[in-house]
Formats: C-alpha cells, structure tokens, sequence
C-alpha cells in the first residue's frame, strides 16, 4: 500500500444544530473527516461500518475523494447517529443523543492488502478496538491515534497500551489535562511522551495546535476565517490531514515534517468549519489548499 493510510473509526450520521441553522442527518464521523481530509495528500482506505440506512448518496463524497471504502460492513440495522447543538461562538457542544446502533458491536477485520498498510490513524474509538488493529497490521512506519474524554475514564488501561506503539498521538487540551492530571498543556505533554507516545499533538480548537516532542516544542494558530458554520469534525481533519501529508513522506519522523503536517491539518480543519457535514471538505477545488497554505505562511511570517 505504497503512500495508502489505513483508516479504523466510525462512520456516522449527525444531527446538528447551531446558530447558522439546522442539518439533520448529514454525514459525520471520525473516520469520514479524516479519511476524505487525508485523502488530499494520500490514499485512504477504511474500516467502520454502517447499518441497510446507509446509501448511495451517503457513500459519494468518500468515492468523489478517492477514498476506497471496500472495508465499509454494513450490517442489518441502523447507522451511528449522533445529536448535539453549539452555543454561539461554535466551541462547545451539548450532546442530545448518542445512537451507537450497529456500531456498538463493530469488531475491525482486516484485509489482506490493509494489513500491509505503511501509515495507519486510528480515531476516536476505543482503545480495545485501537489495540485489535495494531495486531493485524504486519510493519507501518507511521502510526497515528486520536481519542477522547470518556476513553481516557473508562478504557485507560488499554489506552495506555496504545499509546506505547503509537507514533503520533492527538487529544485536544481538556483531555491532554485529564490523562496527566497536569494543567499546563507542555508539562502534560512530556507527561504524555513518557507514557510511551513518540510525539504529542494537542489541539486547541479555535487557538490552533501545540506539539510536544523530544525534536521541540511549537505552537501553530489557527488559519482565520470570517464566517464559520460548523466545528463538528474539525479535529478529525486536522489529524487525518496531517498524518495523510506525513504518510504521503519518505521520511515523515522529523521537526520540520511535523510543523508542515500541523500546518497542513490546519488549514484542512478551516475548510471542513465553512459547512455543515463534509460539504465543503469533500469539494474542495484544485489549487485551494496551495493557496491557504501560502496564505498561512504569510501570517506567520514577521
């Protein structure tokens, strides 16, 4: 699977509401944003799985994209759905509803050709299925995880376990502090390297992104837009984003290959923010992130 990153996560349908409106059953999942977001930069192929619900529509913005969804079990029953509403400012979400449906028995089986993957990112699921993934895939030279609050307090131990063979490992601030009990995000983050993690990424949302790593500390901001739609799945980009620049590398292991990542996932994350769903994401035109990215670098630039 020459420059293919694996993708294990959850395919799912949102139900969203915010102050720009209302979307109602639209494409979500950790798996969706980060595959269709790495798909820019390699060739994603995924594992989850969806219930009969699950259509054609549903499917074309992963075959627009490139996305091979041949790993894609569907079983009798319905999709993950999940229900929430943002406050104003777009950053904090109230859940309504959580509908795991056949997701709640999704048991990962590798292909052959999967099991051979060079780049793997594992998102937001549980560290038991995380660790049953690891065990199949023969020698990555890329491994990347993303988790979140309620793994980090029920399934520790085996995130733990996870963490010492992951390569690349992301959580936003409020879970970095949870898992290290340490409140200053660069503390928390050599905290983090310790437990077994070869370099740290911690999203900060509408503040942009740290790395903690032995090769150095950086801060990115995040690429500035003026209208923002939506925030779900923002964090899926940004890690399926950079870990697809990074696996689309020879040698993807040093400082400057992860500030680029970190920039890329940026500027993957403002796209995915002007719209509900994968809209956006999914139909970005030739020349659109080149243009960001040279934009991003002038701010940056003093």
């Amino acid at each position: 699977m020459k420059n293919r990153i694996l993708v294990v996560g959850s395919v799912a349908f949102d139900s969203i509401e915010n102050s720009r409106g209302r979307a109602e059953r639209v494409l979500g999942g950790a798996a969706s944003y980060s595959s269709i977001s790495a798909s820019y930069f390699a060739q994603p192929s995924v594992v989850a799985v969806v219930g009969t619900d699950f259509t054609s529509k549903d499917r074309a913005p992963f075959k627009k994209c490139g996305v091979d969804i041949s790993g894609l079990e569907v079983k009798e029953g319905k999709t993950f759905h999940w229900g929430g509403s943002y406050d104003k400012d777009l950053k904090n979400a109230t859940t309504h509803f959580t509908d795991l449906n056949v997701f709640q028995d999704f048991n990962p089986v590798l292909s052959k050709d999967q099991q051979d993957a060079k780049a793997v990112f594992l998102a937001n699921i549980d560290p038991e299925l995380q660790l049953s993934v690891l065990k199949q895939v023969k020698n990555p030279k890329l491994v990347a995880c993303d988790t979140m609050n309620y793994w980090i307090s029920s399934r520790k131990e085996a995130l733990l376990k996870v963490l010492k063979k992951t390569d690349l490992f992301f959580l936003n601030e409020a879970e970095a502090r949870q898992l290290t009990g340490e409140y200053n995000l660069i503390t928390a983050g050599k905290k983090i390297l310790k437990m077994g993690a070869k370099h740290v990424i911690i999203k900060l949302g509408p503040n942009g992104s740290m790395l903690v790593s032995k090769l150095g500390i950086v801060q990115f901001p995040p690429y500035i837009l003026e209208q923002v739609y939506d925030t779900t799945g923002a964090g899926d980009t940004f890690g399926g984003g950079a870990t697809g620049y990074l696996a689309s590398l020879r040698k993807w292991d040093t400082l400057s290959a992860i500030k680029r990542a970190m920039m890329i996932g940026n500027v993957m994350a403002s796209f995915t923010i002007e719209s509900f769903s994968v809209k956006r994401l999914a139909g970005i035109k030739e020349g659109e992130i080149e243009k960001r990215l040279n934009e991003y670098t002038s701010m940056l630039r003093f």
